[in-house]
């Protein structure tokens, strides 16, 4: 006789579609890595574009985040991506003592708008009454220093690791003297650093520090034509690519030759676009932000480099470019040995024991 799952009941506000695959593509993993062990029944939103839509997506939300009330029972789970967005209507799970799980991902974390103030003080209440599950060490640390929450209650779980069977070092060795490739992997929004990548960038072409180099960018969002202009602009060897699977995108970051993640974005929890790039073998140089301080160690497995400081990014580029071929594959073996420690079946495993428990 099979036994039959607990439900878990999956909300979010963000989550992929055909058109964005890479959109809330973590909390697809999360549902992949839970799925073998609870029935899970989701309740989410896909991206929106325009206001009328957004608010219309939220609105369905909204209501079939409510009629999870009358199904919902003790014993089930409710397992909630992004809470600050939703939090008005979890306020009846938190009435009923339902098992309630907030996955905090640092931007629902951060109340620096009154809008997210706003939504904080129906947050705030459930955070005791919750479990609540964090991407970092780093914003563990945050959480617990604004607000009275036992660390019994919490998880840090790194939005579903990584998937070492996808994002792996190559086969094929790179040729001898082909461009030195810069990569760089984000949504095109300002807080992401773009402006400081291509800056530097900017500056490694007008001084001829590097000859013969590449920029790989893989993403799409709404600054892409001004990123567009500036790089016609920097007039060097460029390469866009928009809407790709997570296989296509390992294949990218093994042409690259150092990965960029200049984000100075408060909310960057983890990045898991860096923890990517390592997997594959890929140094990365990122700002000293969030996450990357977590797993990025300088002159380790990349280099760190203040935030929004483009004269920086440039020497630590110029830097990882003349260092001799020998200590770059200590750097790259470096980077694979630190992607390890987030390997998706070992940081799964340890979730479902958490649900489990609950």
């Amino acid at each position: 006789m099979t036994t039959k799952k607990q439900r878990l009941f999956l909300i979010s506000n963000m989550y992929p579609s055909t058109e964005n695959v890479r959109y809330g593509i973590f909390v697809k993993n999360f549902e992949n890595a839970v799925s073998g062990f609870f029935q899970v029944e989701k309740v989410v939103l896909t991206k929106k574009h325009s206001l009328v839509s957004k608010f219309l997506g939220y609105l369905k939300l909204y209501f079939q985040i409510a009629q999870l009330y009358f199904k919902c029972g003790k014993n089930d789970l409710v397992y909630v991506h992004f809470p600050l967005h939703v939090a008005p209507a979890l306020l009846p799970f938190w009435l009923l003592n339902r098992k309630v799980i907030l996955n905090f991902h640092g931007s629902d974390l951060i109340f620096n708008s009154t809008f997210k103030k706003a939504l904080s003080f129906f947050l705030i209440p459930g955070l005791k009454k919750s479990h609540i599950v964090l991407p970092s060490n780093y914003y563990k640390e945050k959480l617990m220093s604004q607000f009275d929450v036992s660390s019994s209650k919490l998880l840090v779980y790194p939005s579903g690791g990584i998937n070492n069977e996808v994002f792996s070092p190559s086969r094929s060795e790179k040729i001898e003297n082909s461009n030195f490739v810069i990569g760089f992997v984000s949504n095109f929004i300002e807080g992401k650093g773009w402006r400081i990548f291509l800056d530097a960038l900017k500056k490694i072409k007008e001084e001829k520090a590097i000859n013969n180099f590449e920029i790989l960018i893989v993403g799409d969002g709404p600054d892409k034509q001004e990123i567009l202009t500036i790089l016609a602009g920097i007039n060097n060897k460029f390469e866009i690519i928009s809407n790709i699977s997570q296989k296509e995108l390992a294949a990218l970051y093994n042409r690259m030759d150092v990965f960029i993640f200049p984000t100075y974005r408060e909310e960057e929890s983890l990045g898991l676009v860096g923890l990517e790039a390592l997997a594959c073998g890929t140094p990365v140089i990122a700002s000293k932000t969030g996450g990357p301080l977590g797993y990025v160690e300088d002159g380790v497995n990349g280099f760190l480099f203040d935030k929004k400081d483009d004269e920086m990014l440039k020497e630590k580029i110029l830097v990882f470019h003349a260092l001799p071929h020998n200590e770059k594959v200590v750097m790259k073996k470096n980077a694979i040995n630190t992607a390890k420690n987030y390997d998706s079946v070992t940081v799964n495993k340890q979730l479902v024991a958490f649900l489990k428990n609950l």
